[in-house]
C-alpha cells in the first residue's frame, strides 16, 4: 500500500508539473503573440509618423523661407528710418509684408493614434524622448506664434492702417497689391518721408516685428532638427 501510495503521489505530482508547464508555455505563446501584434502596430504607426514628419518639415521650410523674406523687409525699413539707406518706394512693400501672420499646422494623425493605442511606453527611451520633445516644442511654438500674431493684430496692423493707409495703392510693389490695384485709375502717392523718419512708434513696432521673426525662425529651426532626430532613430530600427 505504501508503495502504491508513493507511486500515485509521484504520478499526481508529475501530472501537476506537466499541467503547469503547459500553462506556462501557453501563456508564453499568448504573450509572444500579443507582443508581436503590438510590435506590428507600432511599426505601422511609426511609418505614418515618418510621413507626418516629412510633411511637417516641408511646411517648416516654407515658413522659414517666408520669415527670411519678412526679416529682410523689417531690416530694410529700419535701415531707411536710420537714414543708412535712402527712403524709396519699396518702403511700402516692406511695411505691408510685415502684416503676415504665422501658423504651423503639424500633421498629428500618427501621434494621436499612438497615444490612443497607449504605445508610447512601449517605445525605447531614445525614441520616446525624441517624440515627446518634438510635440512639446510644437506647443511652445504655438505660444510664440500667438504672441507674434497678437502683436500684428492689435498693434502693428491697426497703427499702419491709421497712419499709413496709402501703402494700399497700385505703386506698392508687393505682388498681391500691385495686381489688386492694377486697374485703379486714381493717382498713387509716396509715404511722407519726414513723418516716417520721425515716427518713433513705428520704429519700435518694426524692431519688435524683427525680433518676433527671429524668435519664430529659431522655433521652426529647432522643430526641423527635432523631427530629424525622430526620423534618424526610426531609421536605425530602434523601436
Amino acid at each position: 500500500m505504501e508503495n502504491k501510495t508513493g507511486k500515485y503521489l509521484k504520478y499526481a505530482l508529475g501530472e501537476i508539473i506537466l499541467v503547469v508547464i503547459g500553462i506556462l508555455i501557453a501563456l508564453s505563446i499568448n504573450n509572444w503573440n500579443e507582443q508581436n501584434k503590438i510590435d506590428k502596430s507600432i511599426i505601422s504607426h511609426l511609418e505614418i509618423l515618418k510621413q507626418n514628419l516629412n510633411e511637417d518639415q516641408l511646411q517648416l521650410q516654407i515658413l522659414k523661407q517666408n520669415i527670411t523674406e519678412r526679416k529682410q523687409s523689417a531690416d530694410s525699413a529700419v535701415l531707411q528710418m536710420m537714414t543708412i539707406r535712402p527712403v524709396d518706394n519699396l518702403l511700402k512693400k516692406y511695411l505691408i509684408m510685415l502684416y503676415q501672420e504665422y501658423k504651423f499646422s503639424p500633421n498629428t494623425n500618427a501621434i494621436e493614434t499612438i497615444n490612443q493605442s497607449n504605445e508610447i511606453p512601449a517605445l525605447n527611451v531614445e525614441l520616446r524622448t525624441a517624440i515627446l520633445d518634438y510635440y512639446a516644442l510644437i506647443e511652445r511654438t504655438k505660444e510664440r506664434e500667438f504672441i507674434s500674431n497678437t502683436q500684428i493684430q492689435t498693434k502693428y496692423e491697426p497703427y499702419l492702417n491709421d497712419e499709413y493707409p496709402n501703402i494700399f495703392e497700385k505703386n506698392n510693389e508687393w505682388q498681391f497689391l500691385a495686381s489688386f490695384y492694377e486697374k485703379d485709375p486714381r493717382p498713387s502717392s509716396l509715404i511722407d518721408k519726414e513723418k516716417f523718419l520721425n515716427d518713433k512708434k513705428l520704429e519700435s513696432l518694426l524692431v519688435s516685428r524683427y525680433y518676433q521673426l527671429i524668435a519664430l525662425e529659431k522655433f521652426y529651426e529647432d522643430l526641423i532638427i527635432s523631427s530629424h532626430k525622430i526620423l534618424s532613430v526610426i531609421e536605425k530600427k530602434k523601436i
